[in-house]
């Protein structure tokens, strides 16, 4: 008589015992130019959507942007969470000579973008100017996201406030942390 033993393996991630971290982005390669802003936050402008499926309980967000744009100061963007915690701004009219906005958003980072030595430079150039850029905090506040439930869908506003000027709003990723992001299975079988 054959016997067969299965085995499963779960992977379950709870609070205090550790927490995962899942990336969702997209690339819609859209171009802009002197779109009007009906905010200082960047509405009224392009807008990308990325949808989350996995469950859990938000306990961290960044937000990577890429855009490839003739005058870092025109630019004005924000995220919004399809669950709640309102519009957080990312960045407004940051610098006055640059181009480009390439920076991932964390609030726990310890520099603001709009400070000089990052995306809020007084002369051309800084680290914003090309990919992936750097690493600091947004005008807004993230944690407004944090003990949330996922999934749901974050949304990305971005628009020109000035003329003459033109990009492309190219990639930009979302990245949650917390208990439960995501539960993976395995399972194998031993005959």
């Amino acid at each position: 008589m054959k016997k067969t033993l299965a085995i499963a393996f779960v992977l379950t991630l709870s609070a205090g015992l550790s927490s995962a971290q899942i990336t969702n982005s997209s690339a819609p390669g859209l171009a802009f130019t002197d779109s009007t802003c009906t905010g200082a936050d960047g509405s009224g402008g392009l807008t990308d959507s990325i949808a989350f499926t996995e469950t859990g309980t938000i306990t961290d967000v960044n937000v990577q942007v890429d855009m490839t744009h003739t005058w870092r100061s025109d630019l004005q963007f924000h995220v919004e969470y399809s669950v709640g915690g309102g519009i957080v701004i990312l960045a407004a009219d940051h610098d006055s000579f640059g181009d480009n906005y390439h920076a991932l958003f964390d609030q726990e980072a310890g520099t603001a973008c709009i400070d000089a030595t990052l995306c809020g430079s007084s002369t051309a150039g800084g680290p914003c100017e090309t990919a992936p850029g750097p690493i600091c905090a947004p005008d807004g506040d993230l944690s407004s996201f944090y003990t949330l439930a996922s999934p749901g869908t974050w949304t990305l506003a971005a628009c020109d406030d000035a003329a003459g000027d033109s990009g492309t709003f190219d990639s930009w990723a979302v990245t949650l942390d917390g208990p439960g992001l995501p539960v993976e299975l395995m399972s194998f079988q031993v005959d």
